[in-house]
């Protein structure tokens, strides 16, 4: 009996900490990802337009940034989105982690559209 409640508590506990890792996790893969994609489009945007691109993509899925989370950058004929941040989880109950979140996208643009 004793061993049965102590295999709930811990399923209960494990059960827990994916509920509320999951959906945090999945919001950022899906921003990383559309993040990538649509990098590639931005060659001929200067970069607070990059950035507010950024922004309006974090929006769309619930990814808690600012503007202090993106750098932008430009070296020759890349173009550099690093995101980072951090959310705070409660993998167990009263207890909560501090997780980083971190995204870097390099984009190669095409020598004829590269900014003059």
């Amino acid at each position: 009996m004793v061993r049965g409640l102590f295999k709930l508590a811990i399923f209960l506990l494990a059960a827990h900490a994916l509920v509320r890792f999951v959906p945090p996790y999945w919001s950022h893969t899906r921003f990383a990802s559309e993040l990538d994609e649509r990098a590639l489009t931005w060659s001929q945007d200067s970069e607070p337009d990059v950035l507010e691109h950024v922004l309006g993509i974090a929006r769309t899925h619930g990814v808690p940034i600012d503007r202090d989370h993106v750098a932008v950058r430009r070296e020759r004929d890349q173009l550099f989105i690093d995101v980072r941040y951090a959310r705070r989880i409660e993998l167990i109950p009263s207890w909560k982690y501090e997780w980083v979140f971190e995204s870097n996208v390099d984009a190669r643009m095409l020598p004829s559209a590269r900014i003059r």
